[in-house]
């Protein structure tokens, strides 16, 4: 006679803790079955551990994905599309079999010619916070080769524009190996900590969109040897 109360609370306990381990399984072993918020702005927050799941050259594709979307009318009317990480994936494969000269969009303004040869270069959203006058900021850059041959390595200064700067901001960007060297029509991401104090460069870096990006000096090995210098 005593048993029969227990059993609904034992039920209940196990019931609990295979769906909290079923929840768990599937964050862990589906990365593609994420959601990606409609929200631009929660990218960063909601799915910074889902991406480190991905393989490198998924990251780089859903990285892609998410600019060209920042870049896109739907974007601008705010209507960007729910899907899922394999779904986004599965789009931008087709959409740079179609357009492998702007895996982007053409609508980038961050990837407009300022570049020389045929390397552009743009800026990921930052997740920083407003409250501070002084931020060490980790930058994300990714460095597209639009050119013909393999780049093995980059090493310069960045100036970021942007017309709510006090003057441009100058980011260096340490020698980063690329390895394997990325070949043409791939992108890679470049990495670089940097000072704030400028309350508007807080701002643009966390929606990055319209800051230009130019190479001032620098210096790119390519996979045959040949280095192009930035001046």
């Amino acid at each position: 006679m005593t048993l029969n109360p227990v059993r609904p609370f034992v039920s209940a306990v196990v019931l609990a803790t295979l769906t909290a381990l079923a929840g768990c399984d599937t964050r862990t072993q589906n990365p593609m079955m994420q959601t990606i918020p409609t929200d631009a702005e929660k990218w960063q927050d909601k799915l910074g551990d889902t991406l480190e799941q991905l393989s490198e050259e998924d990251r780089q594709l859903l990285s892609r994905y998410m600019l060209r979307m920042r870049l896109s009318d739907a974007y601008e009317k705010g209507a960007v599309p729910r899907i899922t990480i394999g779904r986004a994936l599965e789009q931008q494969r087709k959409y740079e079999a179609l357009h492998p000269d702007n895996p982007t969009g053409k609508k980038s303004p961050v990837t407009t010619a300022v570049q020389p040869d045929n390397y552009p270069i743009t800026l990921l959203p930052a997740k920083t916070s407003e409250n501070d006058s002084l931020n060490n900021v980790k930058l994300s850059f990714v460095l597209s080769n639009e050119g013909q041959t393999a780049v093995k390595s980059f090493k310069g200064t960045l100036m970021l524009r942007y017309p709510a700067f006090e003057k441009p901001k100058p980011v260096v960007i340490p020698f980063t190996l690329f390895d394997p060297p990325m070949s043409p029509k791939q992108s890679r991401k470049m990495e670089a900590d940097v000072s704030i104090t400028d309350i508007n460069v807080m701002k643009a870096i966390q929606n990055p969109q319209n800051i230009e990006i130019e190479i001032t000096k620098g210096a790119m090995v390519l996979e045959d040897g040949r280095e192009i210098v930035f001046k």
